[in-house]
C-alpha cells in the first residue's frame, strides 16, 4: 500500500471519528436542552404556587380604607378578608345581582337576615361553612360588608382575636365565640374553610375590594 493509500484511509478514519463526535455531541445537546426545559415548568409551577399563597395571604390579612360600604364601615371589615364559597362544579349558580342590599342567611337562619346575624348575640351567616362548600351564588348575594364579616366569620370559629374595634364588639358578644388566638397562621382550616374562604376572596377581589 503506497503513501497516498495511508493517507486516504486516516482521512477517512478521522472523517468517520468526527462524524461520531458530532453525533454524540448532539445526542448530549439534545438531553441538556430536555433537561433545562424540564426545571424550568417545575420552576414555573413552584412560582404559581408560592403566588397563589401569597395571595391567599394579603387576602385574609390586609385592611382597606379607601373604600365604604353601604353602611360606612370600612369595606374589609375585618383583620380577615377571605374568599367566598365555591362555585359549583356544574357551573348551574345563578348570577345575582350584585348590589349592597341587605341579603337572606342560610336556610338554617332564614328567619334573619346576614345584616341582622351580624349584629345579633348569636348565629352564623353560614353556619356549615365548616362541612359544606359554599356556592358562588350565595356570596354574591352579600353585600360587601357582610361579606367581609363572613370571611372573619370563619377565623372567628376558631377564636381568632380581632384587632379591629368593630369586628371585635360583633364577635365577643356572639354566644358562640371565644377568643384566643393571636396568631392567624396557628389557625388550620379544614379542606371546606379553606375553599370557602377562597371563594369568598375571591368575590372580594371582583368587587375591587382587595
Amino acid at each position: 500500500m503506497g503513501l497516498t493509500d495511508i493517507t486516504k484511509e486516516e482521512e477517512r478514519k478521522v472523517e468517520k471519528n468526527e462524524k461520531k463526535m458530532i453525533t454524540i455531541l448532539g445526542a448530549v445537546i439534545a438531553v441538556i436542552v430536555v433537561i433545562l426545559a424540564v426545571m424550568l415548568i417545575m420552576g414555573r409551577d413552584t412560582s404559581t404556587a408560592d403566588n397563589s399563597g401569597t395571595s391567599l395571604k394579603e387576602a385574609v390579612q390586609e385592611e382597606t380604607d379607601s373604600k365604604k360600604s353601604n353602611e360606612g364601615e370600612d369595606v374589609s371589615d375585618g383583620d380577615v378578608g377571605q374568599v367566598d364559597k365555591e362555585q359549583p362544579d356544574d357551573n348551574t349558580a345563578q348570577t345575582t345581582t350584585e348590589d349592597n342590599t341587605t341579603t337572606e342567611a342560610s336556610d338554617d337562619d332564614d328567619t334573619q337576615s346576614a345584616s341582622e346575624i351580624m349584629d345579633a348575640d348569636d348565629g352564623y351567616i353560614f353556619p356549615d361553612a365548616d362541612t359544606e362548600y359554599i356556592s358562588t351564588s350565595d356570596v354574591k348575594k352579600l353585600s360587601d360588608s357582610e361579606l367581609q364579616y363572613a370571611v372573619n366569620e370563619i377565623y372567628a370559629r376558631h377564636g381568632l382575636k380581632f384587632t379591629k374595634k368593630s369586628n371585635k364588639e360583633r364577635f365577643e358578644k356572639k354566644a358562640w365565640y371565644n377568643g384566643t388566638v393571636d396568631d392567624q397562621d396557628s389557625i388550620s382550616l379544614n379542606k371546606y374553610e379553606k375553599k370557602n374562604v377562597d371563594t369568598m376572596a375571591a368575590e372580594l377581589k371582583k368587587r375591587g375590594l382587595r
